[in-house]
């Protein structure tokens, strides 16, 4: 059972890399890339735990030694993947190698030790000689993969407190898919160095058994959401570098930003943000975000944030929702929408997900959008 499980999830790794790397969906381009060498070590791995566990290679065979080098590599690569992700001018770097160098000793190391063997070193270093460097190294592995997923998990966290900058639909971009594998990862980490003390996979089949399977659902999981995703970043150069300069803003602490405009030119431009908004409601389309309506306006991105953070202290997703909560309240109480349910009423207003519409009506009101209806529905009966 377990072997065929284990085969049947090297397969699906392979498979999801593969279509990772083809990209058939055209987007976050680089950052695929990244994620598809993450999946790829995935299955890199599984294919040398298959050797070793079938018997078909002895664990001094160069092949799994060869493949257990991306053991080392996984958790950088899944860290640079996410980097890629949310940062939308990100470039490789050489010190960006800094990441791999316990990979490359240990591929040093492997190469040292075949140089060696071939010069006719004594053998049997010992059986728990090697026995306790390979529990070491399992070790260092596991722990290795734990600051990187707590890395990723912050990149993330950080990345969707800029999206509410210039996003007014965070489902798609806020990559929650991503933060939950890096969760998955972080858990099975502290698993795998249970495991090594307490050799729980050694004493009862089931554990391999269960754990394949948990990869497996895992490998489906990625693959659900991985074909879900849009381009986070839909942006030319030029709005990208002010995407950055936004982002950076929003996170510097304690810096005093400077003055963009003077008090009369923010008031002016509070006022003909006020004018688009409330005469050609761009907030009803869904797809909305702060490049596009900065057109609208024939400014810059940089500077309508600026107006919005400073001239209404609010972000963009807190403005732009606010209008589609208060087109909304209209709509709920207009006689000839009542064909439309709530569903119905939030794709009106721009809102694409009934849940997020309830959610953000009822921080804005109080109430949820059928208690609003029904309140308002109760007041006119009793006048």
């Amino acid at each position: 059972m377990t072997e065929l499980t284990d085969s049947i999830l090297c397969g699906s790794a392979f498979l999801l890399t593969f279509i990772i790397f083809i990209n058939p969906t055209n987007v976050n381009t680089a950052a695929n890339k990244w994620f598809g060498a993450f999946i790829c070590c995935f299955f890199l791995i599984s294919v040398q735990n298959n050797l070793l566990s079938t018997g078909l290679f002895k664990e001094n065979h160069p092949l799994p030694e060869w493949l257990g080098v991306t053991n080392f590599i996984i958790a950088p690569v899944f860290y640079l993947s996410i980097s890629y992700y949310v940062e939308p001018l990100r470039k490789w770097k050489p010190s960006s190698l800094f990441h791999f160098s316990f990979a490359l000793f240990i591929l040093a190391l492997i190469i040292i030790s075949y140089f060696l063997d071939n010069n006719s070193v004594q053998e049997g270093v010992g059986k728990k000689a090697i026995a306790d460097a390979e529990i070491i190294f399992n070790i260092f592995f596991s722990i290795q993969v734990i600051p990187y997923c707590l890395l990723a998990y912050k990149k993330i966290i950080k990345h969707n407190k800029n999206i509410h900058q210039h996003h007014s639909i965070l489902e798609r971009v806020n990559l929650s898919w991503l933060k939950h594998v890096s969760i998955a990862v972080l858990i099975i980490s502290i698993l795998w160095v249970t495991d090594i003390f307490f050799n729980f996979s050694g004493k009862h089949q089931i554990v391999d058994t269960l754990t394949s399977i948990i990869y497996l659902s895992g490998i489906c999981y990625i693959t659900y959401f991985w074909l879900k995703q849009e381009e986070i970043f839909p942006y030319t150069r030029d709005e990208k570098h002010q995407i950055v300069t936004i982002n950076a803003e929003n996170t510097s602490q304690g810096v005093v930003k400077k003055n963009l405009l003077s008090e009369v030119q923010l008031t002016i431009m509070k006022a003909a943000l006020l004018e688009l908004i409330e005469t050609k409601k761009p907030f009803l389309a869904s797809d909305l975000n702060l490049i596009k309506l900065a057109g609208q306006l024939n400014i810059s991105a940089h500077l309508l944030s600026y107006v919005i953070n400073t001239g209404f202290n609010e972000n963009f997703y807190q403005l732009i929702n606010r209008y589609r909560v208060e087109e909304a309240k209209r709509l709920l109480l207009e006689p000839e929408m009542k064909h439309l349910n709530l569903l119905g009423i939030a794709f009106e207003v721009g809102f694409n997900s009934k849940t997020v519409f309830n959610t953000t009506f009822k921080k804005i009101t109080g109430l949820t959008p059928s208690e609003y209806k029904k309140q308002h529905s109760d007041k006119t009966r009793s006048d």
